[in-house]
């Protein structure tokens, strides 16, 4: 019996969300190599960069018509004060919890849709975000054995992570609304002016001269970054939005693993409970993020 080609394409799709959200876990990985010396910014801003060269390649085969001038300009400065945000708690993290903080931005979406679009948001919302909350507690006290006495694992980088998280689910409220008038290409593209604009203030003024290997890791922050874009924007034709949020909850847990092999980064019990915990609450999150009103309202 031959295949059902909607389920085919399903398939694919997933599995090319799947490698996107792989990529994006080695992102943070090449990231955190690059700011073993360079400061966050700076690697955040290059990634910017690397993304308006792909951003004008494009436009040198198609025109870009920009709409919501005022939505597309949120969508870059949200987003790109998110990156900036991630890329400070890359830094001065272990990158998997940073990740982690960064990827409970699907609660976050639901909260602020209802703040811009007026979506509504009832109790299965509050429901995730309390169970997310409890899971990034556990993973903080998790992490307070290796904490200075009395800061119980959480201090200023954590608080900035989860501004990553906060940050990044306004960004995605408002591509919601951009998304009616502006292309997939416009709203990169504003990503990635703002962005470099948001993260390039701050760099400028500490900028540290990359060696030429560090080149070659922001270099690949950025490329990986853009695949990874591209695919997942590629796929979402075909998954829905609900399915492709779960699965991409393989980006913190392959952070997590990939930080361990080549950091030494350790997890004890507790923080691997409160990840798993965590994980549950962004991915009811992100199904009620992408539901129908009806659904979503809980």
């Amino acid at each position: 019996m031959p295949a059902d080609p909607a389920v085919s394409r399903a398939a694919r799709a997933a599995l090319l969300v799947a490698i996107a959200a792989v990529l994006f876990a080695l992102m943070a990985v090449v990231a955190k190599k690059a700011a073993a010396r360079l400061p966050g910014p700076e690697v955040a801003c290059v990634r910017f960069l690397v993304g308006l060269a792909a951003v004008g390649a494009v436009a040198t085969r198609r025109r870009l018509r920009a709409h919501n001038w005022r939505g597309l300009f949120l969508r870059g400065a949200f987003g790109g004060a998110a990156v900036l945000c991630y890329f400070l708690a890359i830094q001065h993290l272990p990158v998997g919890f940073a990740t982690l903080l960064n990827y409970t931005a699907p609660v976050f979406t639901a909260l602020w849709a209802a703040l811009f679009l007026r979506e509504p948001i009832g109790g299965a919302a509050v429901g995730a975000l309390a169970v997310t909350t409890a899971g990034v507690a556990l993973v903080i006290v998790g992490q307070s054995g290796d904490a200075p006495p009395g800061t119980y694992g959480f201090g200023p980088w954590q608080l900035v992570g989860v501004g990553s998280a906060i940050l990044s689910g306004a960004a995605v409220a408002t591509i919601r609304e951009v998304r009616r008038t502006d292309g997939s290409w416009e709203i990169f593209a504003s990503f990635c002016v703002v962005g470099a604009i948001v993260t390039g203030v701050p760099a400028a003024p500490r900028w540290v001269t990359p060696t030429l290997p560090e080149w070659g890791w922001l270099f690949a922050v950025g490329s990986i970054s853009v695949v990874a874009q591209l695919l997942m924007t590629h796929a979402l034709r075909d998954v829905r939005a609900a399915v492709a949020g779960i699965i991409m909850q393989l980006t913190p847990v392959a952070a997590i693993v990939l930080g361990a092999l080549l950091f030494g980064e350790r997890a004890h019990g507790l923080q691997i409970a409160g990840a798993a915990v965590t994980l549950v609450g962004v991915s009811w999150g992100g199904w009620i993020a992408s539901a129908p009103p009806s659904r979503g309202g809980g």
